[in-house]
Order: structure tokens, then C-alpha cells, then sequence
């Protein structure tokens, strides 16, 4: 399974990605922002996994999706006012 996501002010792209148990997962992030100093950040519950990305930047991990259950994602580096609506779920089925 391949996610591709982009992050910007506000919102993260996918909001809800689905798996299965199991799946092999290539997960990649590009921060769309122009202004040099809007830097995003990436948390993923269950995987302990925490990135920073530089505007215009892509960061891309790699993980099997070994455990059933819902588990958030959400941005770890203050963007602006409306920072806290930047999350998702990530929905792995057994």
C-alpha cells in the first residue's frame, strides 16, 4: 500500500487512510507550503514515529501495519491558528 499526503496550514491530505492487517505500507508526505518558514511535523499513533518537513520537502517512511485498531496523526509543529485541525486517522482492519 502506497499513501501519498500533503501537508498544509490547516489540513492534512489524506484526513482518513484505511489498511489492512498486514499490509506493507510506503507512506510519503510533501508540506506544499511556499513560506520559508512553515515547517510541518508528523506524528503517527502506534508507530512511534515523528517527522519534520521543511516546506516543499517530502518525507517518506516504511512500516507493515501489524496491529488491528484506529490511531491518529496529526501535525507536531505549531503553523498557525487553526494548527489543531491538522489530524487524521489511520484505520488498520483485522
Amino acid at each position: 500500500m502506497t499513501i501519498f499526503m500533503t501537508s498544509i496550514r490547516s489540513h492534512l491530505t489524506p484526513e482518513h487512510v484505511n489498511l489492512k492487517k498486514g499490509d506493507n505500507v510506503t507512506w510519503h508526505i510533501t508540506n506544499i507550503e511556499t513560506a520559508p518558514d512553515a515547517t510541518h511535523g508528523f506524528d503517527l499513533g502506534g508507530q512511534n514515529l515523528s517527522l519534520s518537513i521543511e516546506p516543499g520537502e517530502t518525507a517518506t517512511f516504511q512500516f507493515v501495519a501489524d496491529h488491528d485498531g484506529t490511531y491518529a496523526y496529526y501535525c507536531t509543529e505549531f503553523c498557525s491558528a487553526l494548527h489543531l485541525e491538522m489530524m487524521g486517522y489511520m484505520m488498520v482492519e483485522p
